[in-house]
Protein backbone atom coordinates (compact mmCIF):
# COMPACT_ATOMS: atom_id res chain seq x y z
CA UNK A 1 0.00 0.00 0.00
CA UNK A 2 1.45 3.41 -0.95
CA UNK A 3 2.29 5.86 1.78
CA UNK A 4 -0.37 8.47 2.46
CA UNK A 5 0.45 11.37 4.73
CA UNK A 6 -2.69 11.63 6.85
CA UNK A 7 -0.97 13.76 9.46
CA UNK A 8 -1.08 17.50 8.85
CA UNK A 9 -0.05 20.48 10.91
CA UNK A 10 -2.14 23.64 11.18
CA UNK A 11 -2.21 25.17 7.72
CA UNK A 12 -2.28 21.77 6.06
CA UNK A 13 1.44 21.05 5.73
CA UNK A 14 2.21 17.32 5.45
CA UNK A 15 4.46 15.74 8.08
CA UNK A 16 6.29 12.41 7.76
CA UNK A 17 5.41 10.78 11.09
CA UNK A 18 3.75 7.80 9.43
CA UNK A 19 6.71 7.03 7.15
CA UNK A 20 7.98 3.48 7.71
CA UNK A 21 10.66 3.46 5.01
CA UNK A 22 12.97 5.95 3.27
CA UNK A 23 10.70 5.74 0.20
CA UNK A 24 7.69 6.75 2.29
CA UNK A 25 9.69 9.58 3.86
CA UNK A 26 10.63 10.77 0.36
CA UNK A 27 6.97 10.64 -0.67
CA UNK A 28 6.11 12.87 2.29
CA UNK A 29 8.88 15.26 1.19
CA UNK A 30 7.42 15.37 -2.32
CA UNK A 31 4.00 16.13 -0.81
CA UNK A 32 5.52 18.93 1.28
CA UNK A 33 7.18 20.45 -1.78
CA UNK A 34 3.88 20.34 -3.69
CA UNK A 35 2.08 21.87 -0.68
CA UNK A 36 4.71 24.66 -0.67
CA UNK A 37 3.88 25.55 -4.28
CA UNK A 38 6.43 23.27 -5.97
CA UNK A 39 9.41 25.63 -5.95
CA UNK A 40 11.98 24.88 -8.64
CA UNK A 41 15.19 23.15 -7.59
CA UNK A 42 17.31 26.26 -8.34
CA UNK A 43 14.90 28.32 -6.24
CA UNK A 44 15.22 25.77 -3.43
CA UNK A 45 19.02 26.01 -3.62
CA UNK A 46 18.75 29.80 -3.30
CA UNK A 47 16.23 29.62 -0.43
CA UNK A 48 18.43 27.16 1.45
CA UNK A 49 21.28 29.65 1.35
CA UNK A 50 23.30 27.27 -0.79
CA UNK A 51 23.37 24.62 1.94
CA UNK A 52 22.15 22.16 -0.66
CA UNK A 53 22.50 22.33 -4.44
CA UNK A 54 19.58 22.13 -6.85
CA UNK A 55 21.02 18.88 -8.18
CA UNK A 56 21.26 17.35 -4.71
CA UNK A 57 17.63 18.25 -3.96
CA UNK A 58 16.56 16.68 -7.26
CA UNK A 59 18.62 13.51 -6.85
CA UNK A 60 17.46 13.03 -3.27
CA UNK A 61 13.78 13.39 -4.15
CA UNK A 62 14.33 10.87 -6.95
CA UNK A 63 15.78 8.45 -4.39
CA UNK A 64 19.29 8.54 -5.90
CA UNK A 65 20.93 10.23 -2.86
CA UNK A 66 20.59 9.22 0.80
CA UNK A 67 18.56 11.27 3.23
CA UNK A 68 20.52 13.25 5.80
CA UNK A 69 19.42 15.48 8.65
CA UNK A 70 21.19 18.46 7.04
CA UNK A 71 19.47 17.90 3.71
CA UNK A 72 16.03 17.52 5.30
CA UNK A 73 16.51 20.74 7.27
CA UNK A 74 17.64 22.58 4.13
CA UNK A 75 14.71 21.13 2.19
CA UNK A 76 12.11 22.30 4.73
CA UNK A 77 13.72 25.76 4.84
CA UNK A 78 13.79 25.88 1.03
CA UNK A 79 10.08 25.08 0.96
CA UNK A 80 9.30 27.94 3.35
CA UNK A 81 9.13 25.93 6.56
CA UNK A 82 10.01 27.51 9.88
CA UNK A 83 12.27 26.25 12.67
CA UNK A 84 9.41 24.23 14.17
CA UNK A 85 8.77 22.43 10.87
CA UNK A 86 12.50 21.74 10.48
CA UNK A 87 12.53 20.25 13.96
CA UNK A 88 9.51 18.06 13.23
CA UNK A 89 10.99 16.73 10.00
CA UNK A 90 14.51 16.11 11.32
CA UNK A 91 13.08 14.41 14.41
CA UNK A 92 10.93 12.21 12.16
CA UNK A 93 14.01 11.25 10.12
CA UNK A 94 15.95 10.36 13.28
CA UNK A 95 13.00 8.29 14.48
CA UNK A 96 12.83 6.48 11.15
CA UNK A 97 16.55 5.71 11.38
CA UNK A 98 16.12 4.24 14.86
CA UNK A 99 13.20 2.06 13.78
CA UNK A 100 15.14 0.86 10.74
CA UNK A 101 18.22 0.10 12.84
CA UNK A 102 16.11 -1.93 15.25
CA UNK A 103 14.62 -3.91 12.34
CA UNK A 104 17.99 -4.37 10.68
CA UNK A 105 19.89 -5.66 13.70
CA UNK A 106 21.67 -8.76 12.53
CA UNK A 107 20.58 -8.31 8.90
CA UNK A 108 22.95 -5.52 7.76
CA UNK A 109 22.14 -1.95 6.91
CA UNK A 110 19.14 -0.93 4.84
CA UNK A 111 19.73 1.48 1.94
CA UNK A 112 18.29 4.95 1.57
CA UNK A 113 19.10 6.65 4.86
CA UNK A 114 22.59 7.84 5.64
CA UNK A 115 23.61 6.58 9.08
CA UNK A 116 25.60 9.69 9.90
CA UNK A 117 23.65 12.82 9.60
Amino acid sequence: MPFQSDVRVPGGAPVPYGARTPDEFLEAMREYRAWAGAPSYPEMEYRSGGVCTAERFRRTLEGAEPLTVALVGAFITACGGDAEACGQWTTALRSLRLRMAERAQGRGAEPGVSPAG
